[in-house]
């Protein structure tokens, strides 16, 4: 539905949590007014097929970039509706009109009939204007900038006067260039306060970790590897034990963050698990030969022998130690 002439969507995904202010220079906030006139841009050369009130959708992003929810199920309502529109609407309409389009003949008439966009009852043309300039709020919401909405509205009535998008450089407070340049700027500078904050957070996790494990092998029955893999063998099994990294084990497992929160367990998902022994994380591939058929482990693994400084999904973090418990129930050859 939407061509995109920067980067104002993307920008909201990547940067969805990062804050930051911004100053005027010469009376005018560029950020703002960049945002302002990419939105405006987009409306006027990208959805202009819509025919969309163009004061209500100005208002609807005002409105809700001061009051709107972009993160609860006020936004999710929307995206679905805008969703529902472009897939039951917009699109049949867009196929039917390049249809229309291809056909070359001196009689207008006998072309096929091009679908309604709009009714008065589920998808008014003021209505739909007032889902895209809400979307619109939303995303600029979710950059989380502070941004000046005065400079927003200029840029976006600015870009809406536009005839051509050839004029822009001609007729705007900034040319494209010094936008590109903003947007350059201000997803450079909040890479680098990502990067700083992810820094500290290995860090913290790293040091938290390791006097967390320091406790772990005072505990009665805790063992020490050489790799630096704690393990207490909690029920002694009497069976085989794996020995060959290409061995099958089959399991039941829980596996916790050191808060104590579960983030993988076989118990939930009500069955046990099987994988080869040299297709898991290092420090389960040691550990499981510490155990036989029919026991149980509990294995307090390093960062280094689990998933490092990537660390992994929500729950996991780079640097985080893990805990696992493990039933291990049967052993099969590769």
């Amino acid at each position: 539905m939407m061509k995109r002439v920067f980067t104002i969507a993307a920008i909201a995904a990547a940067l969805a949590t990062t804050s930051c202010g911004s100053s005027k220079s010469n009376g005018l906030d560029s950020m703002s007014y960049t945002i302002g006139a990419d939105l405006g841009m987009n409306l006027n050369f990208g959805m202009s097929d819509l025919g969309l009130n163009d004061d209500i959708v100005v208002a609807n992003v005002l409105d809700f970039y001061v009051n709107g929810d972009a993160e609860g199920e006020e936004i999710m309502e929307l995206r679905s509706r805008m969703m529902e529109f472009q897939y039951t609407r917009f699109m049949p309409y867009m196929n039917a009109k390049r249809q229309r389009d291809f056909i070359q003949t001196d009689c207008p008439d006998t072309l096929p009939a091009l679908p309604e966009l709009y009714d008065e009852e589920v998808f008014t043309r003021d209505g739909v204007s007032e889902i895209i300039g809400k979307n619109f709020g939303g995303w600029i919401k979710s950059i989380d900038a502070v941004l000046d909405l005065e400079d927003v509205e200029l840029g976006m009535r600015d870009a809406l006067r536009l005839e051509d998008i050839a004029h822009v450089d001609s007729l705007m407070l900034l040319t494209q260039e010094q936008m590109r340049t903003v947007l350059n700027n201000y997803t450079a500078r909040k890479q680098e306060e990502a990067r700083l904050e992810r820094e500290k957070l290995m860090q913290e996790n790293a040091e938290a970790s390791a006097a967390w494990l320091a406790e772990v092998e005072q505990m009665d029955g805790v063992q020490k590897s050489e790799s630096g893999l704690l393990y207490r063998i909690d029920r002694e099994g009497d069976g085989a034990q794996p020995a060959n990294d290409t061995d099958v084990v089959t399991v039941n497992y829980e596996g916790k963050v050191q808060d104590g929160t579960v983030f993988d367990s076989s118990y939930e998902r009500g069955e046990p698990t099987s994988f080869p022994l040299n297709r898991v994380i290092a420090g389960w591939t040691e550990g499981l030969k510490y155990v036989k058929v029919g026991g149980q482990i509990t294995l307090w693994i390093p960062a280094e022998l689990a998933y490092g400084e990537n660390g992994s999904g929500a729950i996991i973090g780079p640097n985080q130690a893990l805990e696992f418990k493990v039933e291990l129930l049967e052993i099969n050859a590769e």
